[in-house]
């Protein structure tokens, strides 16, 4: 394997051991979970329910998976048989996608001051997203033809520490609660898919012959050198001890980001919500590799009356093979340009419009619509309520919508006892529905799967939390008086002048 090569793959490890896992995108359920500190990561707005909350010993670390088309229902039928060409009829033709993530949060305090709230925090995050089209998998189904497109094929892969700093407003006598955070971000390692246009004419007359253009752009770059670290054992040779250590092995791959959020209390019971994440970019210059392919391959198919059939036809046989794929591989070099100058990606920005009802003062409703902006617009749709029983326990359970899939079930859970919190959030946690598989050729009989899923993510982890605040002090119950009506009594908030 040549240098190209080991970078390339080196690359795609090094992000793969940066948490030893890799990581998602979308967090719905926790955006309507102000109890935690953490849901300050989607609203810098959200007001917690402690003075002071601290993510050590155990960190908060979330791992998922979405995608557009793979799920049980893309490929078995209704009568509960695995159907491949269902699948395969059902792909978008350039635009599938599927989405592995998630991040590791290594410290996180938030303290309460007079009115405001100020934070800080370090993780790692790390995104992975493969595009796809219809015929990289149909040809499973009706093999190679005549117009075969791969064009829109491309990896877009991120991983980089976060260092932020937080700042939250809330005063009593403001119907406007807002918050911001800066984040500085130091870049681990990248895989940008610019443009790829990959197509494959067939010879109608002689169906042995192949036409394959290929046009690339693919920049790749990393803070360590990836020659060093091209396995998981070199992770334990890489030298921490000191301060310069640390410098050299992490490049300057920097970047900066900015989140915002407010809340409006605008009625008594109702207020509205506005987020906006990950504003910023990475700047990479460290370990740098552009590729740039502009290549035409053409296949006359292997020449039979070139092989002597006295002899050894397997080794004379495989002896051509070889020779026209070291032809192909020294033909795709001479095509390709390689450089080293730095480039900058953008983080995937994200948008949430919420609003609030407060039922009562241990029950709310929430509705939000979220937009996310990375490689077009995708938008989706979260409806949730939250309830807490006493000092304990809080609940959230939530349905949402992203990407034409709308079988998601959320539900968040958060056990506080004393000083501590201790939670597990999902996305999918429930399945909206379940059928019956059975496929002899794949060994299946009468499994239930879930039938409509695409999405799974999950999010554990403890705070250590002290102060508690008062529950009329919070959002969205921002500057609300308890008053009597009846035997049930409510939070409301000072009319809006």
């Amino acid at each position: 394997m040549n240098y190209k090569n080991i970078r390339y793959i080196s690359l795609i490890w090094i992000g793969l051991l940066a948490v030893n896992t890799l990581y998602a995108q979308q967090e719905f359920t926790l955006y309507h979970m102000p109890v935690l500190s953490q849901a300050t990561y989607l609203n810098p707005a959200a007001v917690p329910e402690h003075k002071v909350s601290l993510s050590l010993p155990i960190p908060s670390v979330f791992v998922g998976f979405n995608n557009s088309a793979l799920n049980v229902k893309a490929f078995v039928d209704k009568n509960g048989n695995v159907d491949y060409n269902k699948f395969v009829d059902g792909l978008d033709k350039n635009n599938n996608y599927l989405g592995v993530g998630a991040n590791s949060e290594l410290f996180h305090l938030r303290v309460k001051a007079a009115n405001n709230f100020f934070s800080a925090h370090t993780r790692v995050v790390n995104d992975f997203r493969f595009i796809y089209p219809k015929d990289l998998l149909g040809i499973g189904s009706v093999g190679i033809k005549d117009g075969y497109s791969l064009s829109g094929l491309g990896i877009n892969f991120n991983s980089y520490l976060e260092y932020g700093l937080g700042f939250t407003r809330v005063k009593p006598d403001s119907k406007w609660t807002y918050g911001a955070r800066v984040k500085m971000l130091k870049g681990i390692a990248n895989i940008q898919t610019k443009s790829s246009e990959i197509e494959l004419a067939v010879n109608q007359n002689d169906i042995y012959q192949y036409d394959l253009n290929t046009k690339m752009e693919v920049n790749i770059a990393a803070g360590v050198d990836p020659l060093q670290v091209s396995s998981v054992n070199d992770i334990s040779n890489i030298n921490f001890n000191s301060y310069n250590d640390a410098k050299n092995v992490l490049k300057l791959n920097t970047g900066y980001a900015v989140d915002l959020g407010a809340t409006l209390q605008f009625s008594e019971k109702l207020s509205f919500g506005i987020a906006v994440n990950n504003l910023g970019y990475i700047n990479w210059n460290s370990y740098v590799e552009n590729y740039s392919a502009d290549v035409n391959l053409k296949f006359d198919g292997v020449i039979l009356e070139n092989i002597d059939f006295t002899g050894n036809i397997d080794s004379l046989f495989n002896t051509q093979v070889d020779s026209i794929f070291q032809s192909y591989e020294d033909t795709f070099n001479s095509g390709t340009d390689t450089t080293q100058i730095g480039y900058k990606t953008w983080l995937p920005t994200n948008v949430f419009l919420s609003a609030h009802y407060q039922f009562s003062p241990s029950t709310r409703a929430t509705a939000s619509l979220y937009t996310e902006f990375f490689d077009g617009v995708s938008l989706g749709a979260v409806v949730g309520i939250n309830h807490s029983i006493g000092r304990g326990f809080d609940f959230t359970t939530s349905w949402w919508w992203f990407k034409n899939s709308g079988a998601n079930l959320g539900l968040g859970i958060v056990f506080k006892p004393a000083f501590a919190q201790f939670y597990v959030v999902m996305d999918n946690v429930l399945p909206a529905s379940f059928i019956k598989v059975s496929d002899p050729e794949t060994n299946l009989s009468g499994v239930y799967l879930p039938y409509e899923v695409k999405n799974f993510n999950i999010r554990v982890g403890m705070n250590f939390v002290f102060g508690r605040i008062k529950n009329e002090s919070r959002l969205p119950n921002l500057g609300i008086s308890k008053h009597d009506h009846g035997v049930r009594r409510y939070l409301y908030k000072p009319s809006l002048k």
